[in-house]
């Protein structure tokens, strides 16, 4: 008997091929059969005329390490369709940990209420597993805590030793369920890694088949350098790579497109696998600190905001900023103080949703001052979405056929520590936004082709067998939506809103969202190596 029966659901199966009408069993956790009438009896029958039915998404870029511990339901993930996460995104993973990333990583939790009762990668995913979790969970381990567990959070660089220390932390991670490695040169201590460190760690995970994903040192006036910067890693390394949120930030560099584009299909057809994912807004998200210049940002986020809390620091970047203002706004992709719009400042509640330049009016003080001001009261937490992109480019790259839908947030929910802040509303939005706005709406994709690229694509990319489809034999990931009314309801002032239009979402056979609602059910697992371990 089968457990689940969709019948005269519209089957957009993942590959790309034309949608096509069919009934859908699911038994034992995968589809057991796909035919254009199933007849076979089932202990639950879902009427799915009107609606389309998909693979579950695969959300390749996100930040819910932390958050899947407070909230296992994932529900702002799970309620878009998204039925797998891989975690450990930009250089931050939540393990290791030891020496100077301990401290880092206390305070990132105590954000959400968290205490850190592990050190390894084993260990924090037998976190993952005591409650259970609703979705799928692919790991990846984070160059920063590798590097801040060996170097610190200074300018220096590895000796050989020292080289091999992280590469046996990489290993370990990977074998106790990393899927990949991932950098943040963007970001303390990532950005002070020469190349040759990330070869060496990428070589590492080659070994064990896994990927190489990168937040890459610049998205905005160095840009194609940092392209180049991660193909080569993956053309040395021999691995897959995967260039994380791809975007052109700041105006000097909107009009870099086509050159981005051939740096990427050229080294395609020299036989270098890389791929790119994309959230589809014009504006990014990420800690005020990323503004400064990185002599100022050594030694972690609380030794920074000490720094600044000194006069003689101040006075310093002060006059950074007046000799190299250009600097400032390339790390940032801004124009002025108004694209800057702060989302999480825990100890100033009052600035939530406000800019820089408005929140310099109200207190009197100059935009500068505010930021230092900011960074000190939070310890160096404060975070912020930034206006920094042109829509005509979002589009286009999404487009691309190297392009796949990624998120770059995190599972939140509108209610407890989760829902306190103003995030970006791509942590509710991302895959209903691609569904409804940009493939319905203005047709800048066809629907079969945004399915694609929010599923087979992605599993592919990071080996994931028997997911990202719809066909007999597959893991049971699934999820209906109504192709006429799916739409993202989260904005940038009220974020904590679910979207529309998706009623029914299936975990290896087992349904989380029930007509619109929340099961509680927790089926999901940890899949490394292409295969699935159950959490």
């Amino acid at each position: 008997m089968l457990e689940i029966l969709i019948k005269g659901s519209v089957v957009v199966d993942g590959t790309g091929k034309p949608a096509f009408k069919a009934d859908v069993g699911v038994a034992e956790g995968r589809v057991a059969v796909v035919a254009g009438s199933v007849e076979q009896e089932a202990a639950r029958t879902i009427d799915a005329r009107g609606l389309h039915l998909a693979p579950g998404f695969i959300d390749p870029h996100s930040h819910s390490d932390l958050t899947l511990l407070v909230d296992p339901n994932a529900e702002s993930k799970i309620r878009q369709g998204v039925t797998t996460e891989v975690i450990g995104n930009c250089g931050s993973s939540p393990a290791p940990l030891l020496d100077a990333t301990v401290e880092e990583a206390r305070a990132e939790a105590k954000r959400v209420g968290l205490e850190i009762t592990w050190a390894s990668m084993a260990e924090y995913l037998e976190c993952l597993r005591q409650p259970g979790i609703a979705v799928n969970v692919v790991p990846l381990v984070g160059h920063n805590p590798v590097r801040g567990s060996v170097l610190g959070y200074g300018d220096v660089q590895p000796t050989p030793g020292q080289q091999a220390s992280m590469e046996r932390l990489v290993a370990e991670a990977m074998e106790d369920g990393a899927r990949g490695l991932s950098t943040g040169l963007y970001y303390p201590p990532g950005f002070y890694a020469r190349t040759e460190e990330v070869i060496g760690l990428a070589r590492v995970v080659a070994r064990f088949g896994g990927i190489y994903v990168s937040h890459i040192r610049s998205e905005s006036d160095l840009l194609l350098e940092a392209v180049a910067e991660a193909i080569e890693i993956g053309e040395q390394a021999e691995l897959e790579v995967e260039i994380a949120h791809l975007k052109l930030s700041g105006h000097r560099n909107w009009e870099k497109l086509d050159r981005l584009a051939s740096m990427l299909e050229d080294a395609r057809s020299r036989g270098v696998r890389v791929g790119c994912d994309q959230y589809p807004y014009a504006a990014s998200s990420t800690w005020l600190t990323a503004i400064l210049p990185y002599w100022a940002q050594t030694g972690g986020a609380k030794a920074v905001a000490e720094r600044l809390g000194k006069p003689e620091t101040r006075v310093q970047l002060r006059k950074d900023w007046e000799e190299n203002r250009i600097g400032w706004e390339d790390r940032g992709g801004i124009r002025d103080w108004t694209d800057i719009v702060v989302s999480d400042c825990d100890p100033r509640p009052k600035v939530l949703g406000k800019d820089i330049a408005e929140i310099a009016a109200d207190e009197g003080k100059d935009p500068l001052e505010t930021v230092f001001d900011l960074i000190v009261i939070s310890d160096g937490q404060v975070s912020c979405v930034w206006f920094d992109q042109l829509e005509e480019n979002v589009r286009t790259l999404m487009r691309h056929p190297m392009v796949v839908v990624g998120s770059d947030g995190y599972s939140l929910s509108p209610h407890g520590v989760l829902g306190q802040r103003k995030p970006h509303p791509r942590n509710y939005g991302t895959f209903p936004r691609v569904l409804g706005r940009y493939a319905r709406e203005e047709r800048v994709l066809s629907l079969e082709d945004a399915v694609k690229k929010m599923t087979s694509v992605t599993a592919q990319r990071f080996g994931l067998t028997d997911r990202g489809v719809v066909r007999e034999g597959a893991w049971a990931d699934l999820v209906l939506f109504d192709a006429q009314t799916v739409a993202d309801r989260a904005t940038f002032t009220d974020p904590h809103q679910y979207p529309v239009g998706i009623p029914y979402v299936v975990v290896n056979g087992k349904i989380v969202i029930d007509q619109g609602e929340h099961t509680g059910a927790l089926p999901g697992r940890l899949l490394r190596d292409g295969g699935t371990v159950p959490v």
